[in-house]
């Protein structure tokens, strides 16, 4: 299970949480009622651990590291419901159908997320990061357009490949690059650690669309090699079993699928 994977940052990854919950209650009440905001455990999990992972391996100050991934959760569900939003809310408009399911809430939420993204980290002192994660914001939307171009076309085409690039893989990237910079990393370390998220993004992006396990096991087997180039820590070893944990979650869902 993935809490057991990554036990050794749970209270790094439980300060993250924290801080991401105490900004989804505003005055109107909580945001939950406005937008969905419902996603996988993993999806919940993943973004913040790469992060906290790739900054401990370069021994990062943990309450940065914690702001940061948090940081990191906020435009990931930011951009979750800004994608889930529909073609129109006339429905909501006629007073037939829940809130959620409108736009106007949702892009309001979305916006209200991405404002806080921005909060956090002038409030954490990391403002210089925030022309890599504008960078990172406008890859995710890119890649979302470049989704809905892509309707229809098999799912190992390239076309689907550069849209799961740009929109899932550019923030696993971001994570652990960022989290690396923020340990003050050798600019190589930082590299290698982006390409892990890189190809570790594209197999989770790719498996949530359902492509077939032949063809994604490749990028699990890229990223496995690109962290077998970091030191031998026990945050790198973490990172491989979670990379095999999802590996594996992966081809069992695919061979039930077959």
């Amino acid at each position: 299970m993935l809490i057991d994977v990554l036990k050794g940052i749970e209270e790094d990854l439980r300060q993250a949480q924290k801080k991401v919950e105490k900004e989804l209650n505003i005055k109107a009440g909580h945001i939950g009622a406005f937008a969905r905001l419902e996603s996988s455990a993993f999806n919940q999990t993943v973004r913040p651990a790469l992060v906290i992972l790739s900054s401990r391996l370069f021994g990062g100050e943990p309450k940065k590291t914690v702001a940061l991934a948090g940081i990191m959760q906020f435009i990931f569900m930011a951009s979750s419901i800004h994608e889930g939003i529909g073609e129109n809310d006339s429905d909501y408009i006629r007073g037939d159908s829940d809130p959620r399911d409108g736009s106007q809430f949702p892009v309001l939420v979305g916006d209200y997320l991405y404002g806080k993204f921005f909060t956090a980290l002038c409030n954490a002192g990391l403002i210089d990061l925030l022309r890599p994660l504008a960078e990172i914001i406008c890859c995710i939307h890119e890649g979302g357009i470049m989704k809905k171009k892509a309707l229809g076309q098999p799912l190992s085409s390239q076309a689907v490949r550069d849209a799961v690039s740009q929109e899932t893989a550019a923030l696993f990237s971001g994570c652990c690059r960022l989290g690396a910079r923020l340990a003050l990393a050798p600019q190589e370390k930082q590299e290698i650690l982006g390409k892990f998220g890189l190809n570790l993004g594209l197999a989770y992006g790719l498996l949530e669309q359902g492509a077939a396990f032949e063809y994604i096991d490749g990028f699990f087997q890229s990223a496995l090699g690109d962290l077998s180039r970091l030191p031998g820590t026990k945050d790198r070893e973490t990172m491989v079993r979670l990379l095999r944990s999802l590996r594996e979650h992966g081809l069992s869902a695919c061979r039930m699928v077959g």
